[in-house]
């Protein structure tokens, strides 16, 4: 509408400045308000006809019947009410009527450059069908393949019970978008217009289809839309297979198409060397390479491959694009790889627990942040934090097989009075079963070096024994050897009797030190 009052303000402009009449001179108001002056030159199928010059030429313009308000002539009487002058008038009349315009554009000049020329008639443009299918734009520059894509649409739409009527945009050639096109086809008649355009995409294997049906309703028009991606190599094969065109056309139409989709696509992979374990993004080992994994998303996929052999990770990924109801192939070449898992934290010195159970007093600490770890067990890896003061923090991450991982954590300060005073009564307890862990670790050393001490002295006791039994055996009890004897055993006894003492002491501190902590461990 907007266009065609704009095309009608242009000519209407230049009436004034025609130095020749090529017909009678008319009021004209449009339904929209717009009012000018031109000049009448009949009407057919139920189109108006309006002349003037635009440009130092000629110009017809042809506007439906049903945009004018009132066409009113010099006498004062409405073209379009009466019917005697405006509904009868007959086609041959109109010719010619265009024919002496032409004539007087003839005559009235000699320069052929400045002669003004009168516009063909083309012929009117008449639906078949209030159903219209305008063919999809090509993007691509493949004529052929639109050429295809144009003919198994309009198939399918005549097959599913809609007549409809195929046309190409230059068909209306006063029409460059969309917008145009919808109201000069809704002028005619049409009721449900499809637009359909080929377009490529990034990966030069595919093509994406897109399609737009309009239905003009009381209001404004109701726009559904559909896309389809298909094989470039492979499109007409493709674009039939799985019912993928019924399914593309009937999104377009508004319908529900989900019982005939099958979402799942499958992607085929194998590694060098064969074996590695294959994994997802918050999915662990899904299998063993070569496999294949069903895949619902399809948006894009990255898969993971490891493989750990004496301790030494090899790992490699790759990127795929999963085709719904089809099977991608791809091969992931494994290399060398040193990847490490960074957990930091604000602020530091958080105590890393597993976060298979609850934490409790008891809970043995895997590290204090910042820490580092070396992956050689990729995959989804979950942690907890604690620090005093600050809330507990759960943390999930997948830890991929091919790069390092650095784990920020941002802390959130404790405001709960009850959850402070619980903290401390846990801290409490952890430093209690501290103090009794190192009091048992403490213990060890004087109890293994009192059992040396009685160990010692049981030696000196053995040896004493020898010198006592070989003074039982002397026939010369009061020489000096004998004397000698004597104080050796003496000297052996005493030193026995003196390193039992103190290894009995150490013995029994370790073990008193040993009952305590584990009494304040327990």
């Amino acid at each position: 509408m907007k266009s065609t009052c704009i095309a009608l303000i242009l000519l209407l402009a230049q009436v004034l400045l025609a130095t020749e009449q090529q017909g009678p001179s008319v009021s004209v108001e449009l339904l929209s308000g717009t009012k000018q002056k031109a000049q009448f030159l009949g009407i057919q199928n139920d189109t108006v006809q309006l002349g003037g010059y635009i440009s130092n030429k000629f110009t017809v313009v042809r506007i439906p019947k049903e945009k004018f308000k009132s066409i009113i002539d010099s006498s004062g009487a409405d073209l379009l009410q009466n019917k005697a002058d405006s509904a009868t008038v007959k086609t041959d009349t109109t010719v010619n009527s265009v024919d002496s315009v032409q004539a007087a554009a003839d005559s009235s000049g000699t320069d052929s450059l400045t002669q003004p020329q009168v516009a063909e008639t083309p012929k009117p443009l008449e639906l078949s069908s209030p159903t219209v299918l305008v063919s999809f734009e090509d993007e691509i520059g493949d004529s052929s393949l639109v050429l295809q894509i144009n003919t198994l649409a309009a198939r399918f739409l005549l097959e599913s019970g809609e007549k409809i009527h195929i046309l190409k945009k230059k068909d209306i050639p006063d029409c460059s978008d969309n917008i145009c096109l919808q109201d000069s086809l809704s002028s005619k008649g049409a009721t449900t217009i499809y637009f359909g355009k080929i377009v490529p995409i990034q990966k030069k294997d595919s093509l994406m289809l897109q399609l737009m049906r309009v239905v003009f309703e009381e209001d404004l028009p109701t726009i559904y839309k559909s896309e389809l991606r298909i094989s470039r190599s492979k499109s007409a094969s493709d674009l039939i297979s799985k019912d993928k065109l019924r399914i593309f056309l009937l999104e377009a139409q508004g319908k529900d198409a989900s019982n005939l989709k099958n979402k799942t696509g499958y992607i085929d992979i194998d590694t060098d060397p064969e074996g590695a374990t294959l994994s997802m993004p918050e999915e662990n080992a899904l299998c063993r390479s070569p496999c294949t994994i069903p895949v619902n998303d399809t948006s894009a996929v990255t898969i993971y491959a490891y493989w750990n052999v004496d301790q030494h990770l090899w790992g490699g990924s790759v990127t795929k694009h999963p085709i719904p109801g089809d099977t991608v192939r791809t091969s992931i070449k494994l290399k060398r790889v040193n990847p490490e898992l960074r957990v930091i934290t604000n602020p530091a010195g958080a105590e890393i627990f597993s976060s298979k159970r609850e934490i409790s007093k008891r809970s043995k600490t895997i590290g204090v942040t910042p820490a580092r770890y070396p992956i050689l067990e990729p995959g989804l890896v979950q942690f907890k934090l604690r620090k005093f003061g600050f809330k507990d923090t759960l943390v999930a991450v997948y830890v991929p097989p091919v790069s390092d991982v650095t784990v920020n954590v941002e802390m959130e300060q404790e405001t709960s009075f009850k959850e402070i005073q619980t903290q401390q009564e846990w801290e409490k307890g952890r430093r209690r079963i501290r103090l009794g862990h190192t009091m048992m670790g403490v213990s060890i050393a004087p109890i293994i070096v009192g059992a040396l001490f009685t160990y010692l002295a049981q030696l000196d006791y053995r040896d004493a024994e020898d010198i006592k039994d070989e003074l039982g055996y002397s026939a010369t009890i009061g020489g000096e050897s004998y004397q000698k004897k004597v104080k050796e055993n003496k000297d052996l006894v005493d030193d026995g009797d003196q390193k039992t003492v103190i290894g009995l002491s150490l013995i029994g501190a370790g073990i008193l030190v040993l009952g305590v902590g584990f009494v304040i461990s327990f």
